[in-house]
């Protein structure tokens, strides 16, 4: 309510006690330990999922409504940390999905099922988007790709229970590869068809258009380039880590958790070279004569 009245006003001053008062209400509400919070999302998300799974449920949508449940009580920091972690979380999931991925597992067929059914319900939703929203054509295409399911968040989480019921069963083997790589896509065309969405009133030149489409395919390409150098060094160091010592002693243990540190570890630094270092959203490593980042 005081928000409510704060922000009614207008004027610089009214709005800066408006978000005053917002934040003092969110603190307010959720005005406990972080740590009572985090042992909530980890416990209480396990909990329920046990109790899903134990009745033969999906766990996701237990994990799902622990987190709707949490959200009336949602402690301030991890709530205004929200997106971020929600993003991270999103990161993992594809990390680990794609730590089961072989490069001769990626036959024509997996390409086709990651990328056709994806760029068709993108072209459906886009199409009523321009026919019977009075969409552009590429605000219907960013519509769609927003649009289109992924199943990367529901999909691993269930075949890694369906390889654990059904032991060489060729189903999870064949989801961990398109999972990712659907997703992958789509992000892709989310960075490239963004860049061209712009307001109704302002309309962008010959030039313009060609900056943005040579600035994507370059940021796709310094991201492939990239990610495999930084995977290859990575890979290289898991592989000779135990002939690295110190007065005689060996310094890593060779351990699968070990490794595993290691890559997560290499993988954040490889997504956060596209990432923006401040509250402008100014790219860590930008591209120069386009905008935006130099890696996607």
């Amino acid at each position: 309510m005081v928000f409510q009245i704060a922000a009614g006003h207008s004027g610089p001053g009214h709005n800066f006690l408006g978000a005053l008062s917002t934040e003092s209400a969110l603190e307010s509400d959720g005005d406990y330990p972080l740590e009572l919070g985090v042992a909530y999302l980890l416990l209480a998300g396990y909990g329920f999922r046990t109790l899903f799974v134990s009745f033969s449920l999906p766990g996701a949508v237990g994990v799902l409504l622990s987190g709707f449940a949490f959200s009336y009580v949602f402690q301030y920091k991890l709530l205004a940390a929200r997106d971020d972690l929600q993003e991270l979380a999103f990161f993992l999931v594809l990390l680990i999905a794609g730590l089961e991925i072989r490069l001769k597992d990626l036959n024509a067929y997996i390409f086709i099922m990651a990328i056709l059914p994806a760029t068709l319900e993108m072209l459906a939703v886009a199409a009523y988007a321009v026919f019977f929203m009075n969409f552009s054509a590429i605000e219907g295409l960013v519509l769609g790709n927003i649009l289109f399911a992924i199943g990367d968040g529901l999909v691993i989480p269930k075949m890694k229970e369906f390889g654990a019921t059904f032991h060489g069963h060729p189903m999870p083997r064949l989801m961990f590869i398109w999972a990712p790589l659907e997703v992958s896509y789509a992000l892709a065309m989310f960075g490239v068809l963004s860049g061209f969405a712009v307001p109704s009133d302002q309309k962008q030149s010959l030039r313009q258009v060609s900056i943005l489409v040579s600035g994507n395919v370059l940021r796709i390409i310094f991201t492939v380039i990239g990610g495999a150098f930084i995977g290859h060094l990575s890979g290289k160091f898991l592989e000779n880590r135990r002939n690295v010592t110190i007065g005689g002693k060996q310094v890593f243990n060779g351990t699968s958790v070990e490794a595993f540190l290691i890559v997560t570890s290499a993988a954040l630094i490889s997504y956060a070279l596209g990432a923006s270092c401040d509250k402008s959203d100014n790219p860590l490593l930008p591209l120069g004569f386009s905008t935006g980042p130099l890696f996607q």
